[in-house]
């Protein structure tokens, strides 16, 4: 049945049958957001903040920058402390949105080891010429620190040392969606349908491929659950991530020493590959609204997916990484101090009253369980010379 709603653009139209009249939900993923003419990402018509398509933890103001620069500076601090040659530690932010964060995080380490500026500079890893623009208007500002853009491919040809961070990143990589039915696995694809000189987008089914059965045949190892689960219903759908273990590689071989933190949407594979899941993760989101109809306004919405923690970290230990530990938002942010952030805020002059409310709700928002404080922070670290020690004050006791 035709969705009324999932009109198909003039453009997708013509990427769509000049790859047969169908593709496959992974490349229609890449094609709406990272098209380099119409994909919501690529053309910078994406928006970050309170009036803009979706909140971001570092698009409600400086506190969340402020507080991982704690743990940065650690790592930071390690890395010096350690004897490991370097001409400039590295902080490297993989898709840096709107750039606040990686400027804010630079004000933060300013105040919090002013010498630690000058022997540090900052990566901007950005696909999107749209959005790089916006960013250089941002990071630019800052005055006496060293910043410059680049690809992967170039930090592989030249390795560094520091710290990278992906925020919220990984989520928006497009996945293979599996679809489970009568015994069988099908790779989700979007065809094209006419209907009253109209084209419309709509889910086929399309042969498996070879990376998907490899998937599948290892999927006790990487999930450590029964995979699919037992009692599922009739086209049952699921998500892969498929381009982790490559994006892992990657960043392996753009680190010498030092660490990796991803922050995003994630949970066990117990809760992802449920059998009451039946719908995945996947969902769009534009102007603060989610909506579970990927296939509506196609190009002008983000489509994110949440990211399996126990295949996630299986990809990053073959890649070279060693793990850290894992923790929630929420409690990260506390470790780190929070708490001493509003404890300050009782010491408000009624003049600043309206500015000091407004920072205590963006700092409740950061470890809300039921929004942002139920991120994830994974990290990773990378150790060419086998002796590194790199602290993890994220994962301990929250300071009261």
């Amino acid at each position: 049945m035709i969705d009324p709603i999932a009109r198909c653009p003039t453009w997708l139209i013509d990427r769509i049958r000049d790859s047969g009249d169908s593709i496959s939900f992974y490349r229609y993923m890449d094609l709406v957001l990272n098209d380099h003419e119409n994909g919501f990402y690529s053309t910078g018509r994406l928006k970050i903040g309170k009036h803009g398509d979706f909140c971001t933890s570092p698009s409600l103001g400086s506190d969340f920058a402020r507080l991982l620069a704690i743990q940065v500076v650690d790592w930071l601090n390690d890395l010096e402390k350690s004897g490991i040659g370097y001409e400039l530690l590295s902080l490297v932010e993989i898709g840096p949105g709107e750039g606040t964060l990686s400027r804010d995080l630079i004000l933060a380490i300013g105040e919090i080891s002013p010498t630690l500026i000058n022997k540090i500079e900052i990566v901007l890893v950005e696909l999107n010429s749209g959005m790089r623009e916006r960013q250089k208007k941002v990071v630019n500002k800052l005055v006496g620190v060293n910043c410059r853009w680049c690809c992967i491919e170039d930090l592989i040809a030249s390795p560094v040392t520091g710290v990278i961070i992906a925020n919220e990143v990984l989520d928006a990589f497009p996945v293979e969606r599996l679809v489970f039915t009568e015994n069988k696995v099908f790779r989700q694809g979007v065809s094209l349908r006419k209907k009253n000189d109209e084209y419309y987008l709509e889910f086929v089914d399309l042969m498996p491929t070879p990376s998907i059965e490899r998937f599948l045949k290892d999927s006790n190892c990487l999930l450590n659950i029964e995979f699919p689960p037992k009692n599922i219903c009739n086209r049952w759908v699921t998500e892969w991530h498929c381009d982790l273990p490559n994006w892992f590689e990657k960043m392996s071989n753009i680190l010498i020493n030092g660490s990796l933190l991803v922050v995003d949407y994630a949970m066990e594979s117990r809760r992802y590959y449920n059998a009451m899941r039946n719908e995945g993760t996947l969902i769009s989101y534009r102007n603060q609204e989610a909506s579970p109809n990927l296939l509506k306004d196609a190009g002008l919405c983000d489509l994110t997916a949440h990211l399996c923690i126990e295949s996630t970290i299986n990809y990053a230990l073959t890649n070279g990484w060693k793990f850290m530990g894992e923790t929630r938002q929420g409690q990260a942010l506390l470790a780190l101090g929070l708490s001493g952030f509003l404890y300050s805020l009782q010491n408000t002059s009624f003049d600043d009253l309206p500015a000091a409310l407004n920072r205590r709700e963006v700092l409740l928002r950061l470890v809300d369980p039921m929004g942002l404080g139920d991120f994830r922070w994974l990290a990773f670290q990378k150790d060419n010379n086998d002796g590194l020690i790199l602290g993890k004050r994220f994962l301990e006791e929250p300071i009261s």
